[in-house]
């Protein structure tokens, strides 16, 4: 994956997914849709975001363009840092999103998981993944997605907006003493938002993915 951290400012819009309620999976018709096919070609950034609680400062003192690029610049240092310990454990967070979520379904038993002739088809877009500020000048891992089901005539049926973070956090400094932090930290995030996804069977609001802000 590419991380050059400057084209990360242009995806803060993206993930701004505050708004209307969103129904669950299990709200769907079971009766006309049993199999689901996941969609191989889940949609992923192509570089990470990092975000820590300096520039989550500046962004909120400069606001704006402004506040964008002071926290931009004042990230850069710790940008690099977590770059270079990052690259010393990549992550396919392609392959990490798509085992979890045929996990969540699986688990779930809403609908059968198959690989071809099913009744819809769940695509998944990562609008963005990376590292954020949690418990002060912790990081943890933080990713945001949407997915989408379609029936065979390929109109959307549901459609929902998510983003969640890991368990694990750690000062920046522990992680390029242990670099296998990244991808435990990615793991989890993963995990916990095909949870949110798939297996949560209440309404819920849309909201900002917070840490990247």
């Amino acid at each position: 994956m590419k991380t050059r951290y400057p084209r990360a400012i242009a995806s803060v819009a993206s993930l701004l997914l505050a708004g209307c309620v969103q129904q669950p999976l299990s709200s769907i018709d079971r009766s006309k849709y049993k199999t689901v096919a996941l969609n191989p070609d889940i949609k992923v950034p192509d570089h990470y975001l990092y975000r820590d609680i300096t520039g989550k400062r500046w962004r909120g003192l400069g606001g704006g363009l402004i506040g964008l690029l002071a926290g931009a610049a004042s990230e850069g240092p710790g940008f690099h840092r977590f770059d270079a310990a990052a690259k010393k454990n990549p992550i396919d967070i392609r392959a990490v999103v798509r085992r979890h979520t045929e996990n969540a379904l699986s688990t779930s038993q809403l609908l059968k998981v198959v690989s071809a002739n099913a009744d819809a088809t769940l695509k998944i877009e990562v609008q963005g993944y990376g590292a954020g500020p949690e418990n002060g000048r912790e990081l943890g891992g933080i990713i945001a997605a949407r997915a989408t089901l379609t029936g065979r005539d390929g109109k959307e049926i549901w459609k929902k907006d998510e983003w969640a973070n890991s368990s694990t956090t750690a000062l920046l400094e522990n992680i390029e003493a242990n670099p296998s932090l990244w991808p435990k930290m990615a793991n989890e995030a993963a995990e916990a938002l095909a949870k949110k996804l798939v297996l949560v069977t209440t309404k819920t609001g849309r909201t900002v993915a917070e840490p990247f802000m």
